[in-house]
């Protein structure tokens, strides 16, 4: 008897293709889909998801990717089997047919882009928060599901992740069929570390449970444990459970010794053990975890060469906006801060960085991950008159002893000199803010300072419906909330005039 006559489901499952008018890019793979042995399906070629509805459905789902060496999919026992416990807990569980990499390492994960956005596109139709979806994935599935977790886009990113004796590395200890379907045979580095996934760990990634058996001689277990031991550096929940014996691939299989530990460890920390933030903002959720970092100055100018500097471990008003939002933006982190620091993302020298905050907002508008909402809601403006650095050389390292510096500068200001902005005066501002002014907003301070067009810049916080600033303080040395309203920040100094409102924005296609 098949799975599907013996399951009851608040509805029969629906199968949907990922990509109805065809997908955005290929594998190379042509023909059929084959079944090379009873639920093991190769050469996807129409990526589909499987949806389980649940009689009683609590708002969670769940997204599986099954396993099979990004060569095949094993879509019983690591997919379609499950379906009748998860639902049985209340939760919506949708089986992931991917496709194939093929070497094009890009395929698998844009089809579970496709599949988060599309739940999310369901959610209410389906009864599911859009704020509580999981990936989970078996062996070469979990190589995918925390590749989603960890190079996820402004709109994909999964609540939670479970993983199953997990692929996660491509360095030595990894699967080495997995790594040759997915990167080829002969990688460059930048593909090898940037789908090691134990790398690209950020203290946004979502919580995880992982599990895994010690004697297992497919994937070595040291894939799972290092992933847990990033997680736990970057300060992100995380369960990992450790069976003396079972091997590989086991997944909902009745053989498995410790089946019935897994399981229960695993509907345990899914009732109790998961947190969902009610606050879902991810300009904000990242913003808090800097909460008391240590604020130093100009640490972007430690060098005289110019490269694109990391230290999120200290951070000054600009830096600790830079990489709440690199982050917030998904995908490569580090990619992201280049875009975001540097004038088209293009490092030449000291003067291709985008030192005034009017030319930062500018970049991103251009290239689309921000939206100047000052603009599209207040009728105020002014014109910038930009000349500070040019005309205070001595008070900037590559500027002191450098008059081709200052001349590139120079000219910098001159574009932006006479440009009109839109900003808010701070008379117009209310303790309780604006309804165009949202949570997570970035908030840029306009100054009266000669010279100057910004003065301090952080992120829009509501607490007891009145705005505040989340912030790197110089006073105070750190990363803090005003205990303040932002208007009466602005009132405490003469020099600052109003602000200026810009939010992260999608680009198109979720690319910088």
């Amino acid at each position: 008897m098949s799975f599907m006559s013996v399951i009851t489901f608040a509805q029969q499952p629906v199968e949907l293709p990922l990509w109805p008018d065809g997908a955005p890019n290929t594998n190379g793979l042509t023909g059929e889909e084959q079944e090379l042995s009873p639920n093991r399906v190769s050469n996807v070629t129409q990526p589909t998801i499987t949806v389980y509805r649940a009689e009683q459905p609590n708002g969670m789902a769940i997204i599986m990717c099954p396993g099979g060496g990004y060569s095949l999919l094993a879509t019983d026992h690591e997919g379609h089997d499950m379906a009748p416990w998860f639902c049985g807990q209340g939760i919506t569980y949708i089986v992931l047919k991917y496709r194939m990499p093929n070497t094009y390492s890009e395929v698998p994960l844009s089809d579970a882009e496709q599949a988060m956005r599309m739940v999310r596109q369901h959610a209410e139709e389906w009864n599911i928060s859009p704020n509580k979806i999981g990936i989970m994935g078996a062996s070469a599935g979990g190589h995918l599901a925390s590749t989603l977790a960890t190079h996820y886009n402004s709109d994909t990113r999964p609540d939670f992740q479970i993983l199953l004796y997990p692929v996660i590395t491509m360095l030595e200890n990894t699967h080495g069929g997995s790594r040759d379907q997915l990167l080829g045979k002969n990688p460059i580095r930048e593909q090898i570390q940037k789908y090691s996934n134990e790398l690209q760990v950020t203290s946004d990634t979502p919580q995880a449970f992982i599990v895994l058996s010690s004697d297992d001689d497919g994937v070595p277990p040291s894939n799972g444990v290092n992933y847990y031991l990033a997680l736990q550096k970057n300060k992100v929940p995380a369960t990992l459970h450790i069976y003396p014996t079972g091997g590989h691939g086991w997944g909902y299989r009745d053989s498995f010794t410790y089946k019935q530990q897994w399981t229960q460890e695993l509907e345990k920390w899914l009732r109790d053990g998961v947190v969902f933030s009610e606050d879902v903002e991810p300009m904000l959720r990242i913003g808090k975890s800097y909460l008391n970092t240590k604020y130093v100055a100009n640490t972007l100018d430690e060098d005289q060469e110019e490269k694109l500097i990391i230290q999120p471990k200290t951070v000054d008003c600009v830096t600790f906006v830079e990489y709440v939002l690199a982050q917030a933006l998904g995908s490569s982190f580090t990619e992201n801060l280049q875009n975001i620091r540097y004038r088209d993302g293009i490092i030449n020298g000291y003067p291709s960085r985008l030192h005034y905050t009017s030319d930062w907002i500018d970049n991103g508008v251009r290239h689309g991950f921000l939206q100047d909402i000052t603009a599209e809601n207040s009728t105020y403006t002014t014109k910038l008159d930009l000349s500070y650095m040019s005309t205070h050389p001595k008070l900037y390292k590559q500027l002191a002893n450098s008059p081709e510096n200052v001349k590139r500068i120079a000219e910098c200001e001159k574009v932006l000199t006479g440009k009109k902005v839109h900003t808010l005066p701070k008379n117009k501002l209310p303790d309780t803010g604006l309804t165009w002014i949202e949570n997570g907003d970035i908030i840029a301070i306009t100054t009266s300072l000669p010279g100057l067009d910004i003065a301090h810049v952080g992120i829009a916080y509501y607490i007891d419906d009145n705005l505040h600033l989340l912030h790197a303080s110089s006073s105070l040395g750190k990363v803090v909330i005003s205990e303040e309203p932002l208007r009466h920040m602005l009132d405490n100094y003469k020099s600052w005039t109003g602000i200026r409102v810009v939010r992260m924005s999608h680009p198109k296609n979720n690319q910088l």
